[in-house]
């Protein structure tokens, strides 16, 4: 298990971290947010790359400044080092000598990526260059994996691959956390997502975890009578987000009962058309930030 204990990081007068405490023990997890949230500092400070201000973390009990944690753990940030005249051997006899790695494997997945093995590695594309680094981490013998924006400039066939080779660790009892921006890459493969707003947690599918769990309901609504935001609000009506293109609204509601919600519509409004419209992942992780903001005010 990773346990993060009231963890926090400051960066000079900003606070990366916020007394954010966390435990993930299985599977695939996706940690997601907007850029300054959190989510690459969280990595590092789990890998021990940097150090809390304050708060513990631990690999299986034991403190990630501890070497038997270190050796459980790798962690690919979103802009690897690479010697600068190293080709593809050059790189998989560095990284043999710091971890254990099966070289068979790393070859096979360079090979499906159609990688070149002689080309200098400064010559490659950025997309090259993710592929290289995740056929590094799939061939690295670790328990625990931190994957920091890993998926930009990786096209459709590649993330296939790259998908149930993650899925195979995670069948091995390996655990990986993937920060991205990449919602619908990690939609098909994370068990698991956490938000991160300024440092916190906001949102955790682990029905573990205590964090509060709004629930958004998306509805579209034609009536003669007045339809705005504002006077939704006056009847009580929770609303994250009010949209009207003609005589079409669009409405999403927050923490509603389903059918309270609708007696309450037809009650006001008497409306000639009213339909829920389904909600995906995606958008409602972009809800669960745009409720944490208004929230703020």
């Amino acid at each position: 298990m990773i346990e993060v204990k009231n963890v926090t990081k400051n960066f000079f007068d900003v606070c990366a971290i916020d007394d954010l405490s966390l435990k993930i023990s299985r599977g695939i997890v996706g940690l997601v947010g907007q850029n300054g949230s959190g989510k690459s500092t969280l990595l590092r400070l789990i890998g021990n790359v940097i150090y809390q201000d304050s708060g513990e973390i631990f690999i299986d009990g034991i403190s990630n400044n501890d070497k038997e944690s270190k050796e459980k753990v790798f962690f690919l940030s979103d802009n690897p080092y690479v010697p600068y005249f190293s080709n593809v051997n050059d790189l998989i006899e560095l990284y043999s000598s710091l971890y254990k790695l099966n070289k068979s494997k790393f070859y096979s997945i360079v090979n499906s990526f159609s990688l070149p093995i002689n080309r200098r590695i400064s010559g490659f594309s950025k997309g090259m260059k993710r592929q290289l680094f995740i056929a590094l981490t799939l061939s690295i013998d670790a328990k625990y994996y931190l994957l920091d924006e890993v998926f930009d400039g990786l096209d459709p066939l590649v993330m296939n691959i790259i998908k149930n080779e993650f899925l195979k660790l995670s069948l091995e009892d390996k655990v990986i956390v993937i920060s991205s921006h990449n919602i619908n890459a990690l939609q098909r493969m994370a068990d698991r997502f956490l938000i991160l707003y300024k440092g916190k947690i906001i949102k955790d599918d682990d029905s573990s975890n205590d964090t509060k769990k709004a629930e958004f309901l998306k509805y579209q609504i034609i009536s003669d009578k007045p339809l705005t935001e504002s006077i939704l609000k006056e009847l009580h009506f929770n609303v994250l987000s009010f949209n009207k293109l003609g005589s079409v609204c669009h409405v999403i509601f927050v923490n509603e009962e389903k059918t309270l919600l609708e007696e309450k519509i037809n009650k006001y409004f008497t409306p000639k058309f009213v339909e829920e419209i389904p909600i995906d992942m995606e958008e409602t992780l972009s809800l669960e930030m745009l409720l944490a903001k208004k929230e703020e005010k």
